[in-house]
């Protein structure tokens, strides 16, 4: 009889759309899947999989999908505001609750008030999306009953302690991420060297991402010590950079190779 598995999905930006193709290996081998854990954007992805949707749906949604006009940009509070994602959401989910998905589900945010994680497991599947969504400094907070909701993964961005059942495939986006700093960019083939703005780039985008590894490297420790037995998914993606949404194709090769390489005995 095939175990069943649980799924923890981390974030790193553009990367998330490279989730489709971990799906499609785990439909492709009829693996089961229990229950999801994730935050941020990619949640947008895995929700689709609950309510059943195909992966060739999933990866047509994901192909046309264009960041920028969905950027609504507004400096009042923060750099983006909800009204365009919010519809985009809508259109794609409708009135649809977490507790009627097919796959149970928990979509994660943080509480700025308290510092605390928030576990939606029942609610309107986008206002959950659209807590879990709120990138700090880029996107306004979701405010609610006395809360200030934005993205979970400063608190954990590898949520597998908030799996039920023990046996876990975890998706991480930052493995051996960016290790070097790269001081010279080509813009329209002129070069600039040690330019002020890319070199603070560089080192900030750095030290986000070692933030983001170790406290992944911290759960998945506390997460061994209570018998939980995962296994991580971490292609080598640190030639590409956060905003790459347009190479969604290449991304994908990597997820799914490793997908084959670490799922294919299960």
């Amino acid at each position: 009889m095939k175990k069943s598995y649980s799924l923890a999905l981390g974030w790193w930006a553009a990367k998330w759309l490279c989730h489709i193709w971990v799906l499609q290996y785990i439909e492709e081998n009829n693996i089961i899947i229990n229950e999801i854990a994730w935050t941020s954007m990619w949640a947008i992805i895995w929700a689709c999989f609950a309510l059943w949707k195909t992966p060739s749906e999933i990866k047509k949604l994901a192909l046309n999908l264009k960041i920028l006009k969905l950027a609504d940009l507004s400096f009042k509070k923060w750099i983006i505001s909800w009204n365009k994602i919010y519809k985009f959401l809508e259109q794609i989910f409708w009135n649809e609750v977490i507790e009627n998905t097919k796959i149970s589900l928990k979509i994660i945010a943080t509480d700025l008030n308290s510092w605390e994680k928030i576990v939606f497991t029942k609610w309107k599947i986008v206002d959950a999306l659209r807590a879990s969504i709120s990138l700090p400094m880029i996107f306004t907070t979701y405010e609610s009953e006395g809360i200030s909701l934005v993205d979970w993964w400063l608190k954990s961005n590898l949520p597998v302690l908030e799996l039920v059942w023990n046996n876990i495939i975890a998706v991480s986006a930052i493995r051996d991420m960016w290790k070097k700093i790269i001081v010279n960019r080509k813009i329209w083939n002129f070069e600039f060297k040690k330019w002020f703005f890319w070199y603070n780039y560089e080192i900030l985008k750095k030290t986000i991402t070692i933030l983001m590894s170790t406290n992944e490297d911290l759960t998945l420790e506390i997460a061994k010590q209570i018998w939980k037995k995962i296994i991580l998914l971490s292609p080598d993606i640190g030639d590409y950079e956060y905003y790459d949404f347009n190479k969604v194709q290449e991304l994908s090769e990597k997820w799914y190779e490793e997908a084959e390489n670490k799922l294919n005995n299960l």
